[in-house]
């Protein structure tokens, strides 16, 4: 089985414009100055690792379709229905041995299904937030990727200060239907936040 397939589309540069990124499932947009943010190779990097990601899980799982991948920088989003614990114990170990990999959020679920109505409201969620970020002048809505799973926000981005990472969580927390917010949210010119070249990756897990 073939995991869920998503729009993948590079930026190209043309009369100094940014076409949009998009990775990831619903909700899951990089826009032109996010892509700027972490330049062209940064963006094409995440591309590369989510294809291998993809291959990985595909050949390493007996069902691979209800997982759903988001890559930014090198940090990666599982998040779907999978069957048991125990492939949701795979799906971290496959990934964690992929080459790129800096953080495994493990966004995954066991119980229930993810139905239309579930993917309609996460969406509305991802759109709304998106929304509220663009009308905020203190915040650079562009730098942030939203991915909303269950009622879960994962926030990904650069923020310029602390101040804005606190109005984009405040921002979310205030949403209709929010359970919880994981931010994920990098400062401009901090260093990583975990992983790097022979270190294992941090894994995380919305409690």
């Amino acid at each position: 089985m073939m995991l869920k397939k998503s729009a993948l589309f590079l930026p190209f540069l043309l009369s100094g414009c940014v076409a949009p990124l998009v990775v990831g499932g619903a909700g899951a947009l990089l826009t032109t100055h996010a892509a700027q943010e972490r330049g062209l190779s940064g963006s094409v990097s995440d591309q590369v690792l989510r294809y291998q990601l993809n291959q990985a899980l595909d050949g390493g799982l007996a069902d691979a379709s209800g997982l759903e991948l988001t890559v930014f920088k090198g940090r990666v989003l599982l998040a779907g229905i999978v069957a048991n614990e125990q492939v949701k114990q795979q799906a971290v170990c496959i990934a964690g041995k992929v080459e790129g990999v800096r953080d495994i959020i493990n966004g995954m679920d066991t119980h229930g299904e993810y139905n239309l109505a579930d993917y309609s409201r996460d969406g509305w969620i991802t759109t709304k937030l998106k929304t509220i970020l663009f009308a905020d002048e203190d915040v650079r809505a562009p730098d942030y990727i939203i991915r909303t799973f269950g009622g879960t926000v994962y926030i990904f981005g650069t923020a310029q200060n602390q101040q804005e990472i606190q109005k984009v969580i405040g921002h979310a927390s205030e949403i209709s239907g929010v359970k919880r917010v994981l931010p994920l949210i990098e400062l401009c010119g901090a260093p990583p936040v975990s992983g790097g070249p022979g270190m294992p990756p941090k894994m995380s897990s919305p409690s």
